[in-house]
């Protein structure tokens, strides 16, 4: 039986056990790299779902989509671990089924990634949804009416200085959804798989014990070869 099964328990866990080890190494050009500790990394999350509390958005559904990279994790995690259901969306889907998922799954608000910024300003011009908020993992700063969720993890670390705790002390109930799933949908309209802390915790748990993972492993992400 597990003794917590709560995601976020063990996220919060893996942070202060590894805090300075390297979570992510990411390749900026030719023999130059980027890392953040699993001390960054929890950081930028209870920054950015502070931010997103501050929008709002507790107990919203909000998506994910794009390539892999650490914004999306970073963006995940931030909405699973204390703000609201989490809807990872099929970084291949076209622009009708995209349409189709955002108001068919009732989210407020969508991280994504660059190639999206155009098909996702029109969604929400045509009014599709109850999509209002959009969050650019590739902007700087916020513009034109978009967030940025590199500024939005900034405002969110001078809330928690401040002593804002909305996110980091958030109550979850680990049977009730958590993470709204799409199915690929292929011969119809695509079905929706409800998933709660205690359904994450258990697959993890279940990965940790058929394969013998630890600290000093890495492991190698290319951006186009993951379906999320």
């Amino acid at each position: 039986m597990l003794r917590n099964k709560r995601f976020k328990r063990y996220a919060k866990k893996s942070g202060e056990k590894y805090g300075e080890k390297n979570a992510y190494k990411i390749r900026l050009e030719k023999n130059k790299y980027k890392t953040y500790t699993h001390k960054d990394v929890r950081q930028m999350i209870n920054y950015l779902g502070t931010r997103l509390i501050d929008l709002g958005l507790k107990n919203k559904r909000i998506a994910v989509i794009g390539e892999n990279r650490y914004e999306w994790e970073i963006a995940y995690l931030s909405i699973v671990c204390g703000t609201g259901i989490v809807v990872p969306l099929d970084k291949s889907l076209p622009q009708n089924e995209l349409e189709k998922v955002i108001e068919r799954s009732g989210v407020e608000a969508i991280f994504y990634s660059e190639k999206y910024t155009d098909i996702l300003k029109t969604i929400v011009g045509r009014g599709i949804g109850k999509l209002k908020t959009l969050i650019s993992m590739d902007l700087k700063h916020h513009t034109e009416g978009i967030y940025s969720q590199n500024e939005l993890i900034s405002e969110g670390k001078k809330l928690v200085e401040s002593g804002n705790k909305s996110f980091i002390d958030a109550t979850i109930d680990n049977e009730k959804m958590s993470i709204m799933l799409f199915t690929s949908g292929t011969t119809s309209d695509s079905k929706v798989v409800a998933l709660s802390h205690k359904n994450l915790v258990s697959n993890l748990m279940d990965i940790a014990s058929s394969l013998d993972i630890n600290s000093v492993m890495f492991f190698i992400i290319f951006t186009s070869s993951s379906r999320f």
